[in-house]
């Protein structure tokens, strides 16, 4: 074996000088309790339903009980996240013998030519000697030291043929760091970490995995930094956050150059997500439907407090697919100004039994209330609700029950609809239109709408202009659905009824003036 032949090094020169916030996160990965730095032991804390005794670790100092395992190092490009996980994975095989660290990306070539590449220059900086104080096997992808400690490279990817990552099953690891963790799967990284278990109680105690990426819209996002309404997550005991920027790279020299590049930057969003590390910035998708979005003009910090109106109409737009919610829109609109405020989404999940109508106006019906709205609300959306299903008795739709639900008391809901559901070409290609500006309207939409705005980003275009809706199956419920599509509809049946004018001057190809005529009127109701 090769380690036989290795020796330690005799001129070991660990130079780290880490910034305050890389020293943050640093004392977030260390065995020892991140508040005071006393032991961590584990105690027993009761037992399970099967008589089995449970253990918690706690810090036998301060008695701290909330221990760092999973841990994300998130933000600006270069602020010293990466080096910092290459520097904590080798000091820890040098501190602890035959111990084994993996660092994991999406692939094995987009490692190697990143973190790898990291690891290796640490290691040769601090003094040790290839192939006398470790050995790199290029095709098992390891990197062993004197001490039998090893480094091992892993790919997270998502494989077809793997889906519950089985070619884990076997494998046993001490700590783990995985780079650019948003190309990966949550399952990917639950699955690694439970493997998290060589030599844990000889060393790190519990558990410990360090996660790094910049700014992510996917659930990175809302399992760490916020939630879907945009407020702050409350992590999970023992998941913490620390939030980088470039200016917390230690490297001046490094920072300088690097903050000029990031400046030359055109696309704002791009910028203030990799400068700054911005996490409310918006994809842009050019293969995207609705490609005439901008997340940096269209969405807005905030819209509800600064334009809603209890004393004004609010439009609540329904789309009644069950899976995997039921979906409303919030909205007002300033006719003077030309204005469209979608100032909330309100869905109704399965997890929470809201996914019908009847619960999710219950649900809505509190909430207007709670808000003292007096205006009246406008009931629109889908006019396929007004379809009987047949579980419900002659007269009764998703509309009547709407009706009914909301109808008692200071609400006074009216139902406005179109008479049958505009064609999704045209009617995209329209909504794509009022985007721009077109016959002088502007979309403003509450950046905590976070559904809607991933239907904008990521709703796919048929060849015929229609909407792409691919299903997907729920991993949990095996219940297959279509992923994207049902907040971006509720915005289609807003404008096609209450730009009506504008809808029909769009479709008619007439820029001359209004076209609002009992054509209009016909192809739309109220009751």
């Amino acid at each position: 074996m090769a380690s036989k032949k290795l020796v330690p090094p005799k001129n070991l020169h660990i130079d780290f000088k880490p910034s305050p916030k890389q020293y943050e996160l640093w004392k977030l990965l260390q065995p020892e309790c991140p508040l005071c730095g006393g032991g961590i032991e584990q105690k027993l804390i009761g037992y399970d339903t099967n008589h089995n005794p449970k253990y918690k670790p706690f810090c036998i100092k301060c008695s701290n009980s909330n221990i760092p395992q999973l841990v994300l190092g998130g933000g600006a490009a270069g602020g010293g996240k990466s080096f910092l996980a290459s520097v904590w994975l080798v000091s820890s095989c040098i501190r602890f013998p035959d111990v084994r660290a993996i660092v994991a990306r999406k692939t094995l070539k987009s490692l190697k030519e990143s973190t790898w590449n990291t690891i290796r220059m640490i290691i040769k900086s601090w003094g040790l000697v290839e192939d006398v104080n470790y050995h790199i096997n290029s095709v098992a992808g390891t990197l062993r030291f004197w001490n039998d400690s090893v480094i091992l490279m892993l790919d997270l990817a998502d494989l077809p043929s793997d889906p519950n990552f089985e070619r884990f099953g076997s494998m046993e690891a001490t700590i783990a760091a995985c780079d650019e963790v948003s190309e990966v799967s949550q399952k990917a990284i639950e699955v690694l970490f439970s493997r998290l278990r060589w030599k844990t109680h000889e060393t790190f105690k519990v558990s410990k995995m360090l996660l790094t990426t910049n700014p992510t819209t996917n659930w990175v996002r809302t399992r760490f930094v916020q939630d879907e309404n945009g407020d702050k997550t409350v992590t999970r005991e023992g998941e913490f956050y620390v939030p980088f920027s470039v200016f917390d790279n230690p490297d001046i020299a490094f920072r300088q150059t690097y903050e000029a590049a990031l400046n030359k930057i055109s696309d704002q969003a791009t910028k203030e997500r990799l400068l700054y590390g911005n996490w409310d910035f918006v994809e842009a998708n050019d293969m995207a439907l609705y490609n005439q979005f901008d997340g940096t003009k269209h969405l807005i910090t905030g819209l509800k407090e600064k334009v809603y109106d209890p004393t004004k109409p609010l439009i609540v737009v329904w789309d009644f697919n069950v899976a995997p919610y039921m979906s409303t829109l919030l909205v007002q609109i300033d006719y003077d100004k030309k204005k469209v405020y979608i100032i909330e989404e309100i869905l109704g999940k399965a997890e929470d039994k809201e996914n019908n109508t009847p619960s999710l106006a219950r649900k809505i019906k509190k909430k207007m209330y709670r808000q003292k709205h007096i205006g009246g609300l406008d009931i629109t959306g889908d006019p396929a609700g007004l379809q009987r299903s047949t579980t419900n008795e002659d007269g009764v739709n998703n509309y009547t029950i709407i009706n009914e639900t909301l109808g008692k008391g200071i609400l006074r809901p009216k139902i406005k609809l179109l008479k049958k559901q505009p064609p999704q070409a045209p009617r995209c290609e329209f909504v794509n239109e009022v985007f721009k500006g077109y016959n002088g309207w502007e979309i403003m939409i509450d950046l905590r709408c976070r559904k809607l705005t991933q239907d904008l980003i990521y709703q796919l275009k048929n060849e015929d202009g229609s909407k792409g809706k691919p299903k997907v199956t729920d991993s949990k419920t095996g219940v297959k659905y279509e992923k994207y599509g049902h907040l971006s509809d509720c915005l289609d049946y807003l404008l096609c009824y209450y730009l009506r004018d504008a809808w029909y001057k769009f479709k008619s190809g007439d820029d001359s003036g209004s076209i609002l005529s009992t054509a209009t009127i016909s192809e739309g109701f109220n009751y």
